[in-house]
């Protein structure tokens, strides 16, 4: 990969009352943009890794992106997210990369903290052969899309956050006639079950979010349920 394809991570900042506020019955505000942080290290760690890629942060959120620049590399691109909902903001997105001239491009969420950069790598390399590439997720949505040109029409669903969002994408680039692959599954942390589903799977508790959550909710560890 060269200098013409780009990771764009799309986030929230890490503003307790904003974020992961499904979170809510166990953790409070301060913890939620701590488990937040967490994350950012692990996915900004991977993502460093991808070393000939250029690495964007889509935020959005109340604050100020400078008062949280001492957690983002200094190599990230900043961009503001615009959009009224979390299509029009990928759409958008996507619109200014390839208008810059990438030819590959990939969105990853930043709760995914079990993504590894090989995950991000394979899909990249999917692009050689296909137009678009998506990881799944266990909800019906997924973690990941890519592609290697601008197909506005993949964001124009009705709605997002629900279990049809996988199939109406996928149904979406049928119809627009774009060839797709399918990348592993990988699940983001929005809820009490998801944080179970993470802390349940080996090889995670190396990361900084499991090591959080087990500091923040010690009944919690690996095998062992609320």
């Amino acid at each position: 990969m060269g200098n013409d394809t780009a990771l764009i991570i799309f986030s929230r900042l890490p503003i307790g009352h904003e974020t992961k506020t499904r979170l809510a019955p166990i953790l409070n505000e301060t913890q939620r943009s701590e488990l937040h942080l967490a994350m950012w290290r692990d996915i900004f760690s991977e993502a460093l890794k991808l070393i000939y890629t250029n690495i964007y942060l889509c935020w959005t959120g109340s604050g100020d992106i400078a008062d949280y620049q001492k957690y983002i590399p200094s190599s990230f691109i900043l961009m503001k997210q615009e959009g009224n909902n979390l299509g029009e903001r990928m759409k958008n997105a996507l619109r200014d990369i390839f208008a810059d001239g990438y030819k590959r491009a990939v969105i990853i969420g930043a709760d995914i903290p079990s993504v590894r950069a090989e995950n991000i790598l394979r899909a990249f390399d999917s692009l050689n052969d296909s137009d678009a590439v998506i990881g799944l997720s266990s909800d019906g949505g997924y973690w990941l899309i890519g592609m290697r040109k601008y197909i506005p029409e993949v964001f124009s669903l009705s709605s997002w956050g629900n279990s049809s969002v996988l199939n109406e994408t996928v149904k979406t680039l049928s119809r627009q006639g774009v060839s797709y692959c399918k990348a592993e599954t990988l699940d983001d942390i929005d809820t009490p079950e998801d944080i179970n589903d993470f802390m349940s799977v080996e090889g995670n508790e190396r990361t900084h979010t499991y090591k959080y959550i087990t500091k923040s909710l010690p009944h919690k560890k690996r095998g062992r349920s609320y």
